[in-house]
């Protein structure tokens, strides 16, 4: 049977779950219409131009017929180039404006595609000459030449050459304006695409922080009643302890001195149980305490000569940390105790070393021992859990709640090769 823990990781695992995927797939879709929506843009533009050229190749010839010079003027007044007709083969018939006489090979379609030729006709940019090519595939030109065969027709930059059955009909256009458009056009689904993605991870990262906000609310929800249950208890426990304790001192004075050891065991499991609940006192009430300056390797050196086991200690230079004696003690005794209980051969060893961000110290507590059980990773710094077979498991707790009130931090990870590393960050005091 799941507890209340792992049914709440369950549902938060399956809620995030859902939420990312139903994002997912709202954010594909919004992308796909808006590609749809840019190509609409584009095919628009494409047909805008096709029209714009289809018309001013129908005005041109138009006034060829009547008054070149005329033609010849619309060139300019239409931002056109040129105008020009030419064979299957590429090569040019008619041509008035600045054309090619050679039609550029990629333009020129065989003799046996007719069939799958569209009466339709595209338009290219050309980004080297900043101009727009439009090119339209015909069978054959016999009406149109029936339209311009005229005799008097002169112009010097217009050339009539004999012409059975040419293909295709050119224009070139000034592309200035078609390619400020796409830019134009490119430059907001660029934009669109930015925006789209920065909304979806906006809306992400509300979810998140939503999310740790209800499981922050919900862990001080559980300590909220953990206090209030451990407030009760502890007082509930002083006042039996202090009639104990009476009623000890009374037994020393009347019992047999052979039974007296017996006594001392009873003595020692009660203050055992004074020093866990004014444990919860301090880890409910004051984590603060007194913050006094304190200097490290004076301050180590003592508390490492308090242990019957070998403790290494390394510093790169001395330190200074403002925090409350006794609780700067309570935090690292239970630390190096926690390192020199987790295995056979521990070799302990304290680091103290500059961290990382500016006008921090760190302070390493290594060990070699059996190292973090599997899933304790998260469940460490819970009050009363613990992986030992003796002690309390509100050790670690308590020292994160104090350390956390001098805005440090701590974390514990494997070491490399085996055993556990305490890390502890804390701000550097100032100088007297």
């Amino acid at each position: 049977m799941k507890s209340k823990n792992e049914h709440l990781n369950t549902e938060a695992i399956r809620e995030k779950f859902f939420v990312v995927v139903g994002l997912v797939i709202a954010y594909a879709l919004l992308v796909i219409m808006l590609m749809f929506l840019f190509n609409a843009l584009r095919e628009r533009e494409d047909l805008k131009l096709q029209t714009e050229a289809e018309k001013s190749l129908n005005t041109i010839f138009f006034h060829l017929q009547d008054d070149p010079v005329r033609a010849n003027n619309e060139l300019q007044k239409n931002g056109i180039i040129g105008v020009g007709v030419y064979s299957n083969l590429g090569k040019n018939e008619l041509m008035l404006g600045q054309i090619p006489k050679l039609l550029p090979s990629k333009y020129i379609v065989s003799m046996g595609r007719w069939d799958n030729v569209e009466s339709a006709g595209t338009a290219t940019y050309e980004k080297k000459n900043d101009t727009v090519i439009y090119v339209r595939y015909i069978n054959r030109l016999s009406l149109l030449w029936n339209i311009i065969d005229d005799t008097s027709i002169d112009l010097n930059s217009f050339t009539n050459t004999p012409m059975s059955f040419p293909d295709v009909l050119y224009i070139e256009l000034e592309g200035k304006a078609y390619h400020n458009t796409i830019v134009t056009l490119n430059i907001y689904i660029i934009l669109a695409f930015l925006s789209l993605s920065a909304a979806f991870i906006f809306v992400y990262h509300i979810y998140v922080n939503n999310r740790g906000y209800r499981d922050t609310l919900e862990k001080q929800r559980s300590l909220v009643n953990l206090g209030q249950a451990a407030r009760t208890l502890t007082h509930e426990i002083k006042n039996p302890l202090s009639s104990v304790n009476i009623q000890l001192a009374i037994l020393r004075m009347k019992i047999n001195p052979k039974y007296k050891p017996n006594l001392e065991v009873i003595q020692s499991e009660m203050d055992r149980v004074k020093v866990l609940t004014d444990k919860v006192s301090e880890f409910l009430y004051n984590p603060t305490g007194v913050p006094v300056k304190i200097d490290l390797k004076p301050f180590f050196i003592d508390l490492i000569g308090r242990f019957n086991s070998p403790v290494q200690l390394y510093m790169d230079e001395d330190f200074r940390i403002s925090f409350d004696r006794d609780r700067a003690r309570s935090v690292f005794e239970n630390l190096i105790k926690n390192a020199i209980e987790s295995g056979e051969n521990p070799q302990v060893e304290v680091l103290i070393s500059r961290g990382g961000k500016p006008k921090t110290v760190k302070i390493e507590v290594k060990d070699r021992g059996i190292g973090l059980p599997k899933g304790a990773k998260d469940k460490i710094y819970n009050p009363f859990y613990t992986t030992k077979n003796t002690g309390s498991g509100i050790g670690l707790s308590i020292s994160r709640q104090f350390i956390s009130a001098r805005n440090g931090s701590i974390i514990l990870y494997p070491r490399e090769g085996g055993g556990t590393v305490a890390e502890v960050i804390l701000p550097i005091a100032t100088k007297y």
